[in-house]
């Protein structure tokens, strides 16, 4: 790292840790987040990015640099095969761009019902890592898996060390999230939220026992990434998928066990919460202060976040994706503007809500960038 860009890093870093902390700042952090839209931006076909698992850091780093010195860090470290890790995740298939769509398509979700009734016995009875191991097999080529992950693990100790390199700090290595997501993914939500209701203390007691096997991978990946934080990702489990009573038994108490144990293990959670969580953002005020950052995609009201967690919990947002693909600069402005009136300065990261989509604009993202430093 040139002496220049080392120096750059130590005040984005700082920056950034600052406004975690709810610390005053020099400048509001501008976090990056477009993982489909950097290749594009680059001139790079989708296939390449998804198939060759060094590119989409590589070109992720370049997007950035384009974008010019306005942005101070990246919310989640881009690398290796985006289709393998979503796959793992969800335990749903994933198409992959030049496979079973065409090179310039985003990649996309197939999802069916893979995982039987009997296979919460098999969870309570062998635990998740064999349930995972059964599983993959049959929403994920394997071949292609393996290559990713041969890569991810010869590499994934200089992954961060790129970035830093080109004075961009990491927020989030990876993602974990509560088991919840992955049974229904792997369950179908159909059938999923149908055993909510049939068979719930089946259900629960094959989420309590996936729980610890996550949390330890969750930890063990930061500690091999050399990165403080990581996505504790909700979007099927968010307040507006499910009933209060349905939220307080299978998805809260495992969101803040996963939190608690992060934090205690000096790992930040970043709730990279889609969908709208509104009704229940006052629990968050159960986690410890000032250690988590709350991310959202647009959808829940970011104000009333603020207005409940005032100085608990920093907020990472949210510039909603149909701004910035259908927006105009001047939209994407004026957001920016009314978000940091309404939710700063303190305590907030600007960012693209959930993720910049595949048809994002490039003089949208490049506008985003300028507002970040013009209000700031």
């Amino acid at each position: 790292m040139s002496s220049e860009n080392e120096k750059l890093y130590k005040k984005r870093l700082t920056r950034i840790q600052n406004a975690i902390n709810h610390e005053p700042v020099d400048k509001i952090p501008c976090i990056y987040m477009g993982v489909a839209f950097s290749p594009r931006y680059m001139g790079m076909t989708q296939k390449q990015f998804c198939m060759d698992p060094a590119v989409s850091m590589d070109v992720t780093i370049k997007a950035m640099k384009r974008l010019g010195d306005g942005i101070d860090g990246i919310n989640s470290m881009a690398f290796g095969m985006i289709t393998m890790g979503l796959t793992a995740m969800w335990l749903s298939k994933v198409l992959t761009p030049g496979i079973e769509l065409d090179d310039e398509a985003l990649w996309q979700v197939a999802e069916k019902e893979v995982m039987t009734v009997e296979d919460y016995d098999f969870i309570i009875n062998n635990g998740y890592e064999a349930f995972f191991g059964k599983m993959l097999p049959q929403v994920c080529d394997m071949e292609m898996f393996g290559k990713n992950m041969a890569w991810v693990e010869a590499n994934l100790t200089t992954i961060k060390d790129n970035y830093q390199s080109a004075g961009y700090p990491v927020i989030s290595a990876g993602a974990t999230s509560i088991p919840f997501e992955a049974l229904c993914g792997a369950r179908s939500m159909n059938q999923f939220f149908f055993d909510l209701y049939r068979i719930p203390d089946k259900v629960q007691e094959a989420l309590e026992v996936c729980l610890p096997f996550i949390i330890e991978s969750g930890k063990g990946f930061c500690k091999a990434a050399g990165v403080s934080g990581t996505w504790v990702g909700g979007w099927r489990s968010a307040s507006a998928m499910l009933a209060p009573d349905l939220w307080d038994r299978f998805a809260w108490p495992h969101i803040k066990k996963i939190c608690i144990e992060l934090i205690e293990d000096g790992i930040t959670p970043v709730l990279h919460w889609d969908q709208d969580w509104t009704r229940d953002l006052a629990r968050l005020l159960e986690l410890p202060a000032k250690k988590c950052v709350l991310n959202l995609d647009g959808m829940t009201d970011i104000r009333k976040a603020k207005e409940i967690l005032n100085d608990h919990t920093a907020i990472m947002g949210d510039v909603p994706p149909a701004t910035l693909a259908a927006g105009t600069p001047e939209d994407v402005r004026n957001y920016i503007k009314d978000l940091v009136h309404d939710i700063g300065p303190k305590g907030l990261l600007l960012c693209p809500g959930c993720d910049a989509p595949l048809n994002t604009k490039p003089e949208n993202m490049e506008a985003f960038v300028a507002a970040c430093n013009e209000f700031g």
